[in-house]
C-alpha cells in the first residue's frame, strides 16, 4: 500500500513539474557579478532545486559518515 501511495506521490509531483515547466516559458535576466544570463524561469527552478538536492545529499552523508567514524580515531580502552 506504501509502495502504491508513494508512486502516485511521484506521478502527482512529475505532473505538476510538467506543468510549471509548460507555464512559465518567459525569459528573465540573471546578474552575477561580471557575467549577465538570460534564462527561462523554469531553466532557473530546475537549477535551484538541483542545487538544493545536491547540497542536502552532500550534507547528509557527511553528517552520516560523522556519526559512523565518532570514535573511530580515539584508542580503545584496554582491560589489564
Amino acid at each position: 500500500m506504501s509502495r502504491l501511495l508513494y508512486l502516485i506521490l511521484i506521478i502527482a509531483f512529475l505532473v505538476v513539474g510538467f506543468v510549471f515547466g509548460a507555464i512559465n516559458q518567459q525569459l528573465t535576466d540573471i546578474h552575477f557579478l561580471v557575467v549577465k544570463l538570460q534564462l527561462r524561469v523554469v531553466d532557473i527552478a530546475i537549477i535551484f532545486l538541483i542545487t538544493g538536492v545536491l547540497l542536502g545529499l552532500i550534507i547528509a552523508a557527511w553528517l552520516s559518515m560523522a556519526r559512523r567514524t565518532k570514535n573511530w580515531l580515539k584508542p580503545s580502552a584496554e582491560k589489564t
